[in-house]
């Protein structure tokens, strides 16, 4: 490598993020080591010029050996290596590195140019998105096995239903039909069972923030129940200190909480009940409350209201079956908008959910 290219290679790797390194292996030692190597290493740069072998003894046991290999082809064949391996830093963060090694000049020069790159966050990345795919194609395996019997019954009902029809037997179509009905609801309860699991299963949930008016999504659902208060036999009241209250939110996981408290007060809540919502701006944070005048929880389950499949689960008043994850779910939704949810409530008298979440 002549002069000036070494002054190039040295002022590139003066301003990149990624190590940048000269080594002399009949030396054993760096000629040229750019200062981006403490950030990744966070090993001092100036130990590692006089004593190269502080490299080696971060890299993880089991990496040691390709490592090793890589180097000595590289050194021995005068060809360009690129592989990657694994280190431990002092802290115990452990990280994948991607180094790039090209023999320079002629044979007897011995001097080994090279990129290092870390690339955990990549490596992470792929690693969280094959497993999510790999639930994802699980999910599907149990919906295909569990849904293509009861849908095979449908299908017959159906034909059954067209037979009835044309034997004109009432009583034999309403029977056909609620089947139907049942069967559905049961697979309805199956598929929401699998995508609640999935969504508490993942480790790394990504929030989608934008800027939301949460008054007109509050108002539009509430609207959505208004229009169906005959049949769900409740009244649904909205209140609000404002107008208009912007917040930063992932609008279709922040409405699934909504809905979800609305839903379970629409469970527990007889005939003729009122379920309120009420919507305060205050200084720093907004508040949401979901209040009902319904049966209320029992006091020695409340401690567990919130955990993954709660003992506090129960039949709604017209039998509604529990899966257990729905509170569990709430509660991971508030906290990943920093936020806090807490409620009160007697037997007999109904409950208030209260979700507080930062303006900012």
């Amino acid at each position: 490598m002549q002069k000036a290219d070494v002054d190039i290679f040295r002022q590139i790797g003066d301003q990149s993020k990624d190590v940048y390194f000269l080594f002399d292996v009949s030396q054993s030692k760096f000629v040229y080591l750019n200062s981006a190597f403490e950030s990744i290493w966070q090993i001092s740069q100036v130990d590692v010029l006089t004593t190269p072998v502080l490299i080696y003894n971060t890299i993880l046991a089991e990496d040691k050996e390709l490592v090793q290999e890589c180097y000595e082809e590289c050194i021995k064949e005068r060809e360009p290596r690129k592989y990657e391996f694994r280190i431990l830093c002092p802290d115990e963060t452990k990280k994948y590195i991607c180094i790039s090694i090209y023999p320079i000049g002629n044979p007897a020069s011995n001097i080994i140019a090279g990129i290092a790159e870390d690339i955990t966050v990549l490596k992470r990345n792929i690693f969280y998105m094959e497993k999510i795919n790999a639930r994802k194609n699980s999910t599907l395996e149990i919906l295909a096995h569990d849904l293509k019997g009861p849908l095979g019954m449908i299908s017959l009902l159906a034909s059954s239903i067209q037979r009835e029809a044309l034997a004109d037997s009432k009583d034999g179509i309403l029977q056909s039909v609620q089947y139907i009905q049942d069967m559905c609801n049961r697979n309805i309860a199956l598929i929401r069972n699998l995508v609640n699991s999935e969504f508490l299963e993942s480790t790394e949930v990504d929030l989608r923030k934008e800027r939301t008016d949460l008054v007109w999504e509050i108002n539009d659902v509430i609207q959505n129940y208004k229009r169906h208060e005959d049949n769900l036999a409740k009244t649904f009241i909205l209140n609000t200190t404002t107008e208009k209250l912007y917040l930063y939110v992932d609008t279709l996981k922040f409405m699934q909480v909504v809905n979800n408290l609305i839903s379970n007060a629409i469970k527990f809540t007889p005939d003729n009940g009122v379920i309120e919502i009420e919507i305060q701006d205050l200084k720093d944070t907004a508040v949401i409350m979901v209040r009902d005048n319904g049966i209320g929880i029992p006091e020695d389950v409340q401690p567990y209201l919130f955990d993954k499949f709660t003992r506090a689960r129960r039949n709604g008043l017209r039998g509604e079956q529990p899966v257990g994850l729905g509170m569990s779910i709430i509660k991971t939704i508030v906290d990943l908008h920093n936020g806090k949810i807490s409620f009160k409530s007697n037997e007999g008298e109904g409950s208030a959910f209260y979700i507080e979440i930062p303006k900012q």
